[in-house]
């Protein structure tokens, strides 16, 4: 893959103040490492990270053009994280690896889904519980996606890691029999649902049996209230009676 572009400057004032200053300017701090040289602050152009990011060659290549006052240079490297701000999103800080093009890399890549799975004509979607997967390969050889060809899958097929499409120049890390898209039917699942009630609308309409396995008995509004007005008229008359006892071992002292 033939690696993208990217300018970026040496910063000359790393450091909190320096950054705010530079995003205020359309720049994002960032920082550059890896192999035997020392890590690097520079600053890259908020809109060319953004047209890289777009067009979905964050995992490719970047041959790094660096304006330095000690001298140009060009690092190749491969974007590794990307901070954003918790609230708006907008990108706050960028890492960038340096790699050397004859040694191999272990990264993640995403599980691009291509085709029309053949079990959808009778009501089949395509379930995927995994999004990326582990590929080992040289710098220049890192893929843009691992294919996902669901063409042939009927339902109730799943295609694991290994039917997975990928160069010939990438070796798969993630475990071979890791399932990546099943084929389900969702409708059925859906009209089993609707006809199996709520666990709440169940256990109103069908109430718990108690510990002799008799059913307690269901009563409206109205009866309940009756019922809770009884318990308190009784609660009070226990508590008179209580009290009239107590009054009259008091008599019965003096």
């Amino acid at each position: 893959m033939e690696a993208t572009t990217l300018t970026v400057a040496v910063r000359a004032r790393p450091g909190k103040e320096g950054a705010a200053k530079l995003r205020r300017a359309g720049q994002i701090p960032a920082v550059v490492y890896g192999t035997d040289a020392p890590p690097a602050a520079i600053a890259v152009n908020e809109a060319a990270l953004a047209k890289i990011l777009r067009s979905g060659k964050r995992l490719s290549l970047i041959a790094l053009h660096v304006e330095d006052p000690a001298g140009a240079r060009v690092e190749n490297a491969i974007l590794k994280a990307v901070q954003r701000h918790p609230v708006n999103e907008r990108i706050v800080h960028i890492d960038f690896q340096r790699v050397a093009m004859d040694k191999p890399l272990t990264l993640d890549v995403p599980v691009k889904v291509e085709g029309v799975a053949a079990g959808s004509k009778f009501g089949g979607v395509i379930q995927q519980p995994v999004r990326v997967v582990r590929v080992r390969c040289l710098p220049a050889d890192i893929p843009e996606a691992a294919i996902a060809d669901v063409a042939p899958l009927e339902i109730g097929h799943v295609l694991t890691a290994a039917g997975l499409k990928l160069p010939a120049s990438v070796t798969l890390v993630t475990e071979p029999g890791l399932a990546i898209i099943s084929i389900i039917v969702v409708k059925y699942e859906e009209e089993t649902a609707a006809a199996t009630p709520a666990e709440g609308e169940a256990a109103a309409a069908a109430p718990a049996a108690d510990a002799t396995g008799a059913q307690p008995e269901v009563i409206g509004e109205k009866e309940r209230d009756e019922r809770r007005a009884k318990k308190d008229e009784e609660k009070g008359k226990r508590q008179t009676e209580k009290a009239e006892v107590k009054e009259a071992a008091k008599e019965k002292k003096k």
